[in-house]
């Protein structure tokens, strides 16, 4: 009896070692892993595509948002990789002016790049466009071409499938 009395008492001085360990271990992991951001309501992650025509050596756009903010860099569909690279970002602005040799001097090409958007509320902004660039912006909730001026992608305003005391 007194053997097992003995290995029932190391049984339990183990047990006793193991588990303080364990719990700090869980609870630096815990401390270590980051918060998670806390999101807005209405936020959800997409594409805004972004077509500039009639572009020329001395081209430049402004485009000024609300509603949305850039989740990345831009990139260039096909042929347009060399006059991607002058897209910039302030905040919630693109501006673009084409780099030297981008675009042929004395002809007109077409832009074409997409950039990852959070969408967390109504898009809305202003173009700063010299004619004849032509700019068109679409996400998967509309689209809007524009030449200079304010603009407005997809609906403004939310339905709800059904108020309270509507039958």
């Amino acid at each position: 009896m007194d053997r097992f009395k003995g290995l029932a008492l190391l049984v339990l001085c183990a047990a006793l070692l193991v588990s303080p360990v364990s719990s700090q271990t869980a609870q630096t992991a815990q401390m270590a892993a980051p918060a998670p951001s806390p999101s807005p309501s209405r936020m959800s992650s997409d594409t805004l595509n972004v077509q500039l025509f009639n572009v020329t050596p001395t081209t430049a756009v402004t485009l000024a948002f609300k509603g949305l903010r850039f989740t990345g860099p831009p990139l260039a569909k096909p042929g347009s990789e060399a006059a991607v690279q002058g897209v910039t970002f302030q905040g919630s602005t693109i501006v673009f002016s084409p780099p030297q040799r981008s675009v042929p001097i004395g002809q007109f090409t077409t832009v074409s790049f997409f950039v990852g958007v959070a969408i967390i509320g109504p898009v809305s902004g202003t173009a700063t466009v010299h004619k004849p660039v032509v700019v068109t912006l679409s996400t998967p909730t509309g689209f809007v071409s524009t030449q200079d001026g304010p603009f407005t992608i997809g609906s403004t305003t939310v339905v709800p499938a059904s108020a309270p005391g509507d039958r």
